[in-house]
C-alpha cells in the first residue's frame, strides 16, 4: 500500500468498530485528527514497505501494548477483543486529548506520533482518564438510583432534591437529624444506595 492509498483508506477505516481497530487504524486516526487541525495532511516518513510498516505505526504498535494489560497476550480470544476494544478507546481518547485539550493552543502542538509516547505525558493522560471513567461510572450509577426511586418511591422527590451525589449525602444527614427509622422514605433510597456503592 502507497501512502496515497493510505489517506484514501482512512475515512472507512475510523469509521469501524474500535474493536476492529489495529495500530494503523490509529495512525489513520491521528492522520485524520492532524489534517482536521492544521489543514494539512501528516507526513509519514517514507518507508520501503508503505506507511502501513513505517515508524508511525511502529509507535502506535507500542503505544497500544504500552496502554494494554500486561497480561494481553494471554488473555482467550473472547477477552482479548474486550480488552483490546477498551484499550484503542483509550487510545482514540489519548490522540483527542493531545489535539484538543493538552496542545490545543500556544507555541507547541502535536507534531509527531512519537509525542505519545511520551512517559510524563502517558502518566498525566492515564490520571485524568481514569478520573473520567470513574464519574462515569458513577453518574450510571446515580441514574440507575433516580430511575429506581421514580418507579418505587415517587414520593422522595417532593421531599428532596436528587440529582446529583451531593444530593445522597443531604438526605443522608436529613435521615440522622431527624433520626427516621427503616421504613421512612430516605431510609430506603440510601439502602439503594448503598446497593449501588455510592455510599
Amino acid at each position: 500500500m502507497n501512502e496515497q492509498e493510505f489517506f484514501n483508506s482512512i475515512d472507512t477505516w475510523i469509521a469501524a468498530p474500535k474493536v476492529k481497530w489495529t495500530h494503523v487504524t490509529l495512525l489513520a486516526y491521528f492522520c485524520h485528527k492532524y489534517e482536521k487541525k492544521n489543514g494539512i495532511r501528516f507526513r509519514l516518513v517514507r518507508a520501503r514497505k508503505g506507511p502501513t510498516m513505517g515508524k508511525e505505526a511502529a509507535d502506535f504498535a507500542k503505544l497500544f501494548r504500552t496502554l494494554a494489560p500486561d497480561n494481553y497476550k494471554e488473555l482467550s480470544k473472547s477477552k482479548k477483543d474486550e480488552v483490546r476494544e477498551k484499550t484503542n478507546m483509550k487510545v482514540f481518547n489519548y490522540i483527542n486529548w493531545m489535539f484538543d485539550y493538552k496542545f490545543r493552543r500556544g507555541q507547541q502542538s502535536v507534531n509527531g506520533t512519537r509525542l505519545f509516547l511520551v512517559p510524563s505525558l502517558i502518566v498525566e493522560f492515564e490520571r485524568m482518564y481514569a478520573g473520567y471513567l470513574s464519574k462515569r461510572i458513577n453518574d450510571d450509577k446515580l441514574g440507575k438510583l433516580i430511575s429506581w426511586c421514580k418507579a418505587e418511591l415517587s414520593d422522595i422527590f417532593e421531599s428532596h432534591q436528587l440529582e446529583r451525589e451531593d444530593d445522597i449525602r443531604m438526605i443522608q444527614k436529613y435521615a440522622d437529624m431527624y433520626s427516621l427509622g427503616p421504613d421512612s422514605p430516605e431510609r430506603k433510597v440510601l439502602e439503594k444506595a448503598k446497593e449501588f456503592k455510592l455510599l
